[in-house]
């Protein structure tokens, strides 16, 4: 990722690479963790630039100080009641502006009821105008059709009137005015033309062309299929391939003869001098003129098919309708078929002249399908004679009948009532316009009621988390209770007594406000929400007891492991720290822990420039007495060191493991030893005494590697007689099933 802007981290953006599931940062106070937190946040002028895994964009949860004061503050209009969530206490009073009596919800829906009602009363006066005008409309219709008969058919067909009344005002309406120079029809003149023109009108359609038959008795080579063509038998070869019956194979087998270089193309031996002659005489002219009366006879008949598919291609979609489709599909099929199989057979005589082959040469396909195209014939020309008579005159008429209806009976109601209609109709857009902002206004209220309801129904099942996470791990201090007086408000209480929020802690504060954040990563809230989720958590222990601190640094443990496991919601997880003790609990590896997963950051402060992020592939902090045992682990497993370091290493881990921390002395620890043993456990306190205070002189003392592993033996006998082997074990991280006299050292 890359985050621009941020005093601390300078003008040019901050890369950082190498992320994983379990990424940790410490750092001072004033480093920048908090900067990094807000740009995950979102905050401020701070930009965010991520590259997600797989391009797969992960829903970000960040925990900072911002979000403590997001998600738990005092309620303004009850003392002592908090809201726990991000919804906040402006959203309990937004709620109660907008849902209270007499609130924004009420208001917005006494408008849109007033404007709702000023919107039916528009629309009904619309529409008694318009049933007016269509009374008046259709009584001179019909006055006019029941009185002359025969000028119905004007009115019917295609957009026709029939008995529809709405048709009829649709189609006055949307007539434009006659022009001034229109002369306008005369009812007379209408009666005298409509006994000659209207009957059933249609267009005309072409017809459908027949199929031609293939006639086989036309083609010579028709003759040839049913009869073995075969070379001539005056040739001395020919008794010899007439009785193996290979004539085909030896007919193609001669082509390759003038590339055979002096051998029989068949049995690859030296060809006899007369081979080639030989079969040029069996394979003579007839042979020749035989099989190119085949081939032409195989052209004709593949030339016939596709016109087939031509002359159907050629029928127009109008004139086909009239076929009888089952028939036609069925009459069609059949003659593809056996048009298939033949031009099979044919192919299959061309390669192999020697074959007899029968093939289909009955007419009744043809004749079939011929049958099924005259009969839509006929229908067609009954058809087209229909239409000669009345293509023309009838629109022609029936548009004079329209204008004697509109523009000479109907003339003075048509304009009357569109100019009446505007005027209804501003009233109707005017009204329904009011009662749409309405509308509208209280659907957004509604939009924000639910999303305020949302979350903040979500607090109580995380309420009864905490407050079960609170006994399971012996917090007494406080637990979480229901507010009486405020619906999804909460109460401190403590020994059943409730508090007022102001009198928590600025660690019980922060405590509340991680947990909350803890149960929101388990899914509880947002429960619309999908996909995976990277949690971001930055200093979470500020001002927190001991016990507190314990309790934080599991959950986060168990953050990471959930986002180690891969198989979780919660996908990756950033810590960031100052505090070696809480870096030390969540990053520590314990047993069956994740190993891989893990990348560990420092953020350094400078002086005079900004802040730089160094990344290591191990654990780069660690505790000063961790640090002492790293170095024994060193030198017991072999690597030079100095012996003066050495000593003050043992000096130190001695006197704070058992003297300062145990309160153990090494009379004390003599007493657990045999007596041959204790003059090695006394020189061991005084070497190292002596050698972590002062300087050996060479002309007295001078330790070697020998010394050294003897030493280092008796150090590890001090833990292994004083029964303290597992720490001994635990710090140079041997297995804790394994028995410390086992270990190589």
């Amino acid at each position: 990722m890359k985050i621009v802007g941020g005093a601390c981290f300078g003008e040019s953006p901050l890369p950082i690479t190498g992320l994983k599931p379990a990424s940790f940062f410490y750092g001072p106070n004033g480093s920048g963790k908090a900067t990094i937190s807000r740009a995950f946040a979102g905050y401020g002028s701070l930009q965010f630039e991520p590259e997600w895994h797989a391009d797969a964009e992960m829903t970000i949860r960040v925990y900072n100080r911002d979000l403590v004061d997001q998600i738990l503050g005092e309620s303004k209009r009850i003392p002592g009641v908090f809201v726990l969530g991000e919804n906040s206490v402006e959203a309990q009073n937004r709620l109660e502006e907008i849902e209270s009596p007499g609130g924004e919800r009420a208001q917005a829906i006494g408008k849109y009821e007033r404007a709702q009602t000023s919107h039916k009363e528009a629309e009904e006066r619309q529409s008694d105008a318009k049933m007016a005008f269509k009374t008046a409309a259709w009584n001179k219709y019909r006055a006019l059709v029941d009185e002359h008969t025969t000028l119905l058919s004007a009115f019917t067909g295609q957009r026709g009137v029939d008995k529809n009344k709405d048709m009829l005002v649709t189609r006055l309406l949307e007539r434009g005015a006659p022009g001034e120079s229109e002369s306008l029809p005369v009812l007379e003149d209408l009666l005298a033309d409509a006994d000659a023109v209207f009957d059933t009108g249609a267009t005309a359609r072409n017809r459908l062309t027949e199929i031609d038959e293939f006639r086989w008795t036309e083609h010579d080579g028709s003759t040839l299929l049913e009869q073995k063509i075969v070379g001539s038998t005056e040739v001395s070869l020919s008794e010899l391939v007439e009785r193996l019956g290979n004539e085909d194979w030896v007919q193609a087998g001669r082509q390759h003869l003038h590339n055979a270089q002096g051998l029989c193309p068949f049995c690859q031996q030296k060809a006899p001098k007369d081979l080639a002659k030989q079969l040029e005489d069996m394979f003579d002219q007839r042979y020749t003129e035989q099989l190119e009366e085949l081939k032409r006879l195989a052209t004709a008949h593949s030339a016939w098919d596709r016109s087939i598919g031509d002359t159907v291609e050629g029928w127009s979609a109008e004139s086909t309708s009239y076929l009888d489709e089952a028939a036609y599909q069925k009459a069609l099929g059949t003659l593809n078929t056996i048009n298939g199989a033949n031009e099979k057979l044919l192919e299959q005589k061309l390669g192999a002249p020697s074959e007899l082959v029968t093939v289909s040469a009955s007419s009744a396909p043809v004749d079939a399908l011929n049958a099924v195209i005259r009969e839509a014939n006929t229908k067609i020309n009954a058809h087209n004679r229909l239409v000669q008579s009345q293509r023309e005159e009838k629109p022609k008429l029936a548009a004079k009948c329209w204008t004697y209806l509109a523009d000479v009976l109907l003339r003075e109601e048509i304009q009357t009532y569109k100019k009446r209609s505007v005027g209804l109709q501003k009233g109707v857009d005017r009204t329904r316009e009011t009662r749409d902002e309405a509308s509208s206004a209280i659907g957004k209220l509604d939009d924000e009621v639910r999303r305020l309801q949302r979350s903040v129904e979500s607090s109580q099942p995380v309420i009864d988390e905490i407050n079960r996470l609170l006994e399971r791990s012996g917090f007494t201090s406080f637990h979480i209770v229901s507010s009486a007086e405020l619906t999804d408000g909460y109460m401190l209480a403590r020994n059943g007594a409730a508090l007022d929020e102001r009198s928590l802690s600025e660690g019980e504060r922060t405590f509340i406000a991680f947990l909350y954040y803890y149960f929101l990563l388990n899914g509880r809230e947002d429960s619309e929400e999908s996909g995976k989720i990277l949690a971001v958590i930055d200093d979470p222990i500020s001002s927190l007891d001991s016990d507190v601190l314990f309790i934080v640094s599991t959950l986060v443990r168990d953050l990471i492991n959930r986002a180690l496991s891969k198989t979780d919601r919660l996908a990756q997880v950033i810590v960031l720290t100052h505090n070696v003790y809480f870096h030390k609990e969540v990053t520590q590896r314990r047993h069956n822990d994740e190993g891989s997963g893990r990348c560990y950051h420092v953020i350094r402060k400078s002086f005079t420039g900004p802040n730089v992020i160094e990344p290591h592939a191990e654990n780069p902090v660690s505790t000063e007495y961790e640090r002492l045992w790293s170095e024994v682990r060193r030198a017991s497993q072999g690597e030079q060191m100095s012996v003066i370091g050495l000593e003050n290493v043992l000096r130190r881990i001695l006197e704070n493991y058992f003297r300062i921390a145990g309160g153990i002395w090494e009379e004390d620890l003599v007493q657990h030893l045999e007596p041959a043993e204790r003059p090695v456990l006394r020189s061991l306190f005084n070497w190292v005494n002596e050698g972590s205070h002062g300087v050996f002189e060479n002309l007295h003392y001078s330790p070697g590697a020998t010394t050294q592993q003897m030493y280092l033996d008796v150090f590890r006998h001090v833990f292994d007689k004083s029964e303290h082997a597992a720490h001994y074990r635990m710090m140079m991280g041997f297995g804790l099933g394994r028995d410390i006299r086992e270990q190589s050292v």
